[in-house]
């Protein structure tokens, strides 16, 4: 370094060490909203179109461009035991498929009734957020709607479903879950095939809530990238844990996929402790394969860090002062998103 260039950086570092902290943390908040405001942002795993209030008026607040709403076949299975989540029960023929469709009608009249945009390519998802429209990806959290049959993963495709979850609380005919022991050893001959169908038609594959022995098995199936939409990093996995190790991790990065933080409060009770989850699984997997997972309505117990759209600018933040850099917020904030999603939803 020139002895000039070390002067003038020796000055600049003294004038910035004379700014008081109230302005400096003003300057990263002005700079985090404005980042929000320009770059296209999705959430990989939410079921707020369940709420009340308006959802795209949320949206616009917060800058959340793109949210993956998630139908859930087997809700009305679901239970407290044993201090975890279970789905209980044995549902008549057709019983989940109906719970499934009606809430993608639900989701549907949402979009409608508040101007959102449906998103069914990454065009969609760029165009809506060029026009100022937040957008929604209607997706299934968990296969339990297909009831063994595969045509179904057409019939859902043609009403616009184009993220598919092949598990979630319920063992079915598709593979094992992490809540629950094994019972098919991984994923199910029906499972790959599911997979198989999804990446036929363009459909992404969400591996969220599936078994390791699940995931490594679907990965060899896959021809498209897959994405695990709401989880967390642990290294030390309890038995039941919906976190996941860096093996399990690694696995999703090392096909192309991307894994979403999801902001558990008994993991991260902080927006700060938050970022951290970013910054370990960043750490774990690269930054090219993670995104955000904020399951907005669908976490059990506690208070999430991030509970509504509105507090995303204070997320941008937080991850910007853990010491995330500009391109590397625009990759977790949506560039992972469009790249994975683009891939899976590309004409065969």
């Amino acid at each position: 370094m020139q002895r000039r260039d070390f002067l003038r950086a020796f000055a600049v570092a003294g004038a910035a060490a004379l700014v008081p902290p109230r302005l400096v943390r003003a300057a990263e908040t002005a700079d985090a909203a404005s980042l929000v405001a320009g770059t296209l942002s999705c959430d990989f795993h939410s079921h707020a179109w369940r709420r009340a209030g308006e959802l795209g008026a949320e949206m616009r607040e917060g800058g959340m461009s793109i949210a993956v709403m998630a139908a859930v076949a087997d809700r009305p299975l679901i239970k407290r035991e044993g201090g975890r989540l279970r789905a209980l029960g044995s549902p008549a023929r057709g019983h989940l498929h109906y719970q499934a469709m009606r809430q993608v009608a639900d989701i549907k009249r949402r979009i409608e009734t508040e101007g959102l945009a449906t998103i069914l390519a990454a065009s969609d998802a760029e165009a809506a957020h060029a026009a100022g429209r937040p957008g929604v990806v209607i997706g299934f959290e968990g296969g339990d709607a297909l009831e063994g049959e595969i045509e179904r993963v057409a019939e859902f495709h043609a009403e616009g479903v184009r993220w598919l979850q092949l598990v979630h609380f319920r063992v079915n005919e598709l593979g094992d879950i992490q809540t629950e022991d094994p019972v098919h050893d991984g994923l199910t001959p029906f499972g790959a095939s599911v997979v198989r169908e999804c990446n036929r038609l363009g459909m992404v594959v969400d591996l969220a809530h599936a078994t390791f022995d699940v995931v490594r098995q679907a990965l060899p199936v896959a021809t498209r990238p897959p994405v695990l939409s709401h989880t967390f990093l642990t290294d030390k996995p309890r038995r039941h844990t919906r976190g996941i190790t860096r093996q399990h991790a690694r696995a999703i990065a090392e096909a192309g996929g991307v894994i979403g933080v999801v902001p558990f409060p008994f993991s991260f009770p902080t927006m700060h402790d938050y970022a951290e989850g970013f910054a370990r699984m960043a750490d774990a997997v690269g930054v090219e394969h993670v995104g955000i997972g904020s399951d907005l309505d669908g976490i059990p117990t506690g208070t999430p860090p991030l509970n509504f759209y509105r507090q995303y600018p204070q997320l941008v933040q937080a991850l910007a002062e853990r010491g995330f850099a500009r391109e590397d917020l625009q990759k977790i904030m949506g560039g992972n998103f469009l790249r994975v999603f683009g891939a899976a939803t590309a004409a065969a």
